[in-house]
């Protein structure tokens, strides 16, 4: 995207969060946007699909830096060691809009479909991020699993740390909980 093109799309961002802060999502329009926007709906729609998009516009950057993550090193490294550099690095670059994603959390709790898209989103990046383990060495079924279980952790920590500003930061919160996992794991599989 051209960088003269970011302003405006950081402005239909911003006029989407506060609208559907003040309105709601359903009562909010792509009409409204681009009015408070100040620019066309022609416009609107060269940046976005739909309105429900705009809750998603930050999302474009997380797989890249994901995959980027993973495939950084070629050495041989152990899951949870990759998971906790993964993961904490991710949490890094999302650290900064911590209101911001506390508002579209909020927006996307509110609202049945918009979890769906969320979930959904998330499901389509999985064989992406499962195929960049399987280069960095890991086989493919362990892959599916590392990267099912670093999404719903992540996904946790996340909910958490959105909610709780006094503790834990998210890098930390995610790092907390790999060997709680593993524990788990090691938990349920010993019979009692």
């Amino acid at each position: 995207m051209p960088r003269s093109a970011e302003p405006t799309r950081e402005r239909l961002v911003d006029a989407a969060f506060a609208l559907f802060t003040e309105n709601g999502f359903a009562r909010t329009t792509v009409e409204q946007i681009t009015r408070r926007a100040c620019v066309s709906q022609r416009t609107f729609f060269r940046h976005f699909p739909d309105k429900e998009e705009v809750l998603f516009a930050d999302d474009d950057r997380l797989l890249p830096t994901i995959i980027g993550a993973i495939c950084a090193d070629d050495e041989p490294v152990a899951a949870e060691e990759l998971m906790a550099d993964v993961l904490g690095g991710l949490a890094a670059v999302m650290t900064p809009d911590r209101n911001r994603l506390r508002a579209r959390q909020q927006i996307v709790d509110g609202d049945v479909a918009l979890t769906g898209r969320e979930l959904a989103k998330q499901a389509q990046w999985q064989p992406s991020i499962a195929a960049a383990l399987v280069e960095r060495g890991f086989q493919p079924h362990t892959s599916d699993l590392l990267a099912a279980v670093g999404f719903t952790l992540f996904r946790a920590s996340l909910h958490e740390w959105l909610l709780d500003y006094d503790g834990p930061t998210l890098r930390e919160r995610v790092v907390t909980a790999l060997p709680d996992v593993r524990a788990m794991l090691d938990e349920v599989s010993t019979p009692t």
